[in-house]
């Protein structure tokens, strides 16, 4: 019988990393990744994701009360955690990664941070959400209900860290926003 290997090599030696009944093993070093995480499977081609280092999220974990949850999944060590922080801005918290929004875990009540984690057929990544965080904007493309491409963007207010969704078929030219940041 012969081994079946990821594509992409160890984290922390550079040696192949081989499926095994436990999940995906390094055949040098201590690193693994568990086929199990939180009552959910990790596919062969997520593992590759997660050992190059891609901030993934994965839908469809699970505690054991039965809670579903997504999270991103990093590596710690010589192995795999879950992490569902995507930012964390001062005076506001931590931002996280919900099943259908990045939210703002905050403890002093201050702002309304939402952002969904679908728009028009763009499943928004944590990368597009720290970009939006940073500079007050992010674009990326859609579609319109005729499966048409369009461009869209998210725009946040400095002021009160509220998200506002812009597309251009709908809305024309890029919106003046009083309270975003500029790039």
């Amino acid at each position: 019988m012969s081994k079946e290997y990821l594509s992409i090599p160890c984290p922390a030696c550079g040696r192949r990393i081989y499926l095994n009944s436990h999940g995906y093993q390094c055949e040098a070093c201590m690193f693994h990744i568990k086929n199990y995480i939180c009552n959910r499977r990790i596919a062969k081609h997520e593992a590759e994701s997660i050992v190059m280092g891609k901030r993934i999220i994965l839908d469809g974990f699970s505690s054991n009360a039965g809670e579903v949850f997504s999270s991103i999944p990093v590596i710690r060590g010589h192995t795999v955690m879950l992490d569902n922080t995507v930012a964390f801005l001062p005076n506001h918290g931590r931002i996280v990664v919900r099943a259908r929004y990045f939210v703002c875990e905050n403890s002093n009540g201050r702002g309304s941070f939402r952002v969904q984690r679908m728009y028009n057929g763009h499943s928004v990544t944590a990368d597009e959400v720290v970009d939006l965080i940073r500079h007050g904007k992010v674009c990326f493309e859609s579609y319109d209900e005729k499966g048409n491409k369009n461009i869209s963007m998210l725009l946040l207010s400095g002021k009160c860290m509220s998200v506002s969704f812009w597309d251009s078929k709908k809305r024309g030219d890029i919106p003046r926003c009083p309270h975003s940041k500029e790039t």
